[in-house]
C-alpha cells in the first residue's frame, strides 16, 4: 500500500501505525492525519479494514467496481481480496484518519476454515457494515493500543471470527451449517492441559495441534463442549486458582498473578475485580 501526500509537503507526519501479527493474520491501526492518496497494489493476502472518521472530500475504488465519494466513513468496512488493487484520495480527513487494517493469509484460511473457505470465496466490497466484523475489529484494535495478558489466545480467536464471519457474509446461501466435531475425550484433553498449565501463555494453535483440529474448529467444538472460548474458560480457570491462593496461602498477590499466568500485579488486580468482584486484598481481609 503507497500513501502520499496530495499537496507534495512532507510537512506532518503522514502515516503512523502500530501493527501485530499472529498465526496467518496480522493487524495495524493506522492514523493518516494529512490529505493523502492511496494506491493500494495487489497484495498474496486477503484485507479487511475498519474506517473510524468522516474526510471533508474524497474517492475510493476497488478494481472493477464504481467510484465511491462517500465523506462519513465511520463504522464503514472495506473488504479486498487477494489479487486486486483499489485507488483513491482523501481531503480533510477527521479524527486523524484512523483506520483498523487487517491482513489474511488465504493459504491458512482454507487450512483453518476449510469448506466454508473453499464454498465461500472472498468478494471485493467497499464501505460495507457488519456489526460484528466492526466489534471485532475495535477489539484487537484495543489489544494494539493498550496491550493485554493471553494477547495471542483472545486475538487468535477473533481473527479466526473475523475471517469466518466474512466467508460467511459472502455466501448466498445463507443456511446455517454444521454441528462441531465436539469429542469428549479431545475436550477432556484439552480441559486437563489447560488446568495444568494455568501460568502459561497458551494460544489457539497449541490447544489446535494438541486436538488435532483447524484453529477454526477447536474454537466452534469448544464453545459446543464449554459454553465458553477457549480464552474465557481459561480466564475462570485463573480465577478460581487465584481465589484459592489468595484464601490459603501468604503468598505475595504479585507472586499469585505470576503463578496463574499474568505478567504484572496491576492486570491481575484488574481483571479479578472485575471477575470475582473484589480486589485481591479486600477478599483476604473478609
Amino acid at each position: 500500500m503507497i500513501l502520499k501526500p496530495l499537496n507534495g509537503k512532507s510537512g506532518g507526519r503522514l502515516d503512523h501505525t502500530i501493527a501485530a501479527a499472529w498465526p496467518g493474520f496480522a493487524v495495524h491501526s493506522s492514523r493518516r492525519k494529512t490529505d493523502y492518496s492511496i494506491n493500494y497494489t495487489s497484495r498474496p493476502e486477503h484485507y479487511i479494514a475498519l474506517h473510524h472518521f468522516v474526510r471533508r472530500d474524497g474517492e475510493t475504488r476497488i478494481e472493477g467496481g464504481p467510484v465511491s465519494p462517500l465523506t462519513d466513513l465511520r463504522g464503514k468496512l472495506t473488504q479486498i481480496p487477494a489479487g486486486y488493487e483499489a485507488t483513491g484520495w482523501t481531503v480533510g480527513p477527521e479524527n486523524d484518519g484512523r483506520v483498523t487494517m487487517m491482513f489474511f493469509d488465504p493459504a491458512r484460511l482454507s487450512e483453518d476454515l476449510g469448506r466454508l473457505y473453499e464454498s465461500s470465496p472472498i468478494q471485493p466490497k467497499l464501505y460495507f457494515e457488519d456489526p460484528d466484523v466492526s466489534d471485532a475489529l475495535m477489539r484487537l484494535d484495543r489489544l494494539l493500543q493498550e496491550g493485554e495478558d493471553l494477547a495471542d489466545l483472545y486475538a487468535e480467536s477473533i481473527g479466526l471470527f473475523i475471517a469466518a464471519r466474512l466467508l460467511d457474509l459472502t455466501r448466498r446461501d445463507q443456511e446455517t451449517e454444521r454441528p462441531g466435531l465436539t469429542s469428549k475425550s479431545r475436550m477432556a484433553l484439552l480441559d486437563d492441559y489447560l488446568r495444568s498449565n494455568i501460568g502459561r501463555q497458551i494460544s489457539i494453535e497449541d490447544l489446535a495441534n494438541l486436538a488435532g483440529l483447524s484453529r477454526f474448529h477447536l474454537i466452534r467444538s469448544f464453545r459446543d463442549a464449554f459454553g465458553v472460548t477457549p480464552y474465557q474458560y481459561l480466564l475462570r480457570l485463573r480465577m478460581t486458582e487465584a481465589r484459592r491462593l489468595l484464601l490459603s496461602t501468604n503468598l505475595p498477590v504479585a507472586q499469585i498473578a505470576t503463578r496463574v499466568g499474568f505478567s504484572s500485579s496491576t492486570q491481575f488486580v484488574k481483571m479479578f475485580r472485575s471477575m470475582e468482584g473484589v480486589t485481591p486484598g479486600s477478599l483476604r481481609q473478609r
